[in-house]
Parts: C-alpha cells; structure tokens; sequence
C-alpha cells in the first residue's frame, strides 16, 4: 500500500519548511519506507502504522500551527505494492523516453 498525505498549516506563514521538516523527521524516525516530493510524502507499507505515522505527522505540525488540513491518497493494489519508482518506470516504459525527475 502506497500512502501519499499532505499537510498544510493554516496560517498567515509563508514558509513551509519547518512544517514539512517536523512531519518528515516523525517519517524517517518511524522506520517505513517514505518519500519526500514537492507536493507532499509518500509512506509504503501497511495501513495501521502508516496512518499511525501520517497522523503523528498531522499532530506535530498541529502543535505549531493554530489550524492544519491534512490530504490523503490511498493506493492499495490487489496484486501488492509497487515502488513509486516501478510506476514511474512503468510509464516511462510506454513513452520510450525517461520523464523529468
């Protein structure tokens, strides 16, 4: 299972970072398998530690920020989990071409 979750403080602060950086740190700490991208941190690996994780994440970022939404995709395949890089290989496979990174 591939969990993708973002978290957005509310708030009048225009830098991220601290934020994400505070969220990141709990998924590095709790041992799953996690990336960071751009636009949010993916988490693989089963549903009951990785919404532990996600909402540890979502309650960090809570005590420093008066208000937070947190987003989250689900993709859980029947046939198992594949590595975010797989499915971006598997794309690039029907293309011909690698895709930017």
């Amino acid at each position: 299972m591939m969990i993708e979750f973002s978290i957005l403080p509310v708030s009048e602060d225009t830098h991220l970072g601290k934020y994400i950086a505070a969220a990141v740190k709990i998924a590095h700490e709790s041992g799953m398998d996690y990336r960071l991208t751009p636009m949010g941190t993916i988490i693989i690996g089963e549903w009951e530690p990785a919404m532990a994780v996600i909402r540890q994440c979502h309650e960090a970022v809570r005590q420093i920020s008066d208000r937070v939404m947190t987003r989250i995709k689900v993709d859980d395949a029947k046939d198992g989990a594949r590595l975010p890089e797989e499915k971006v290989k598997a794309v690039e496979s029907l293309l011909g071409f690698q895709v930017k990174k």
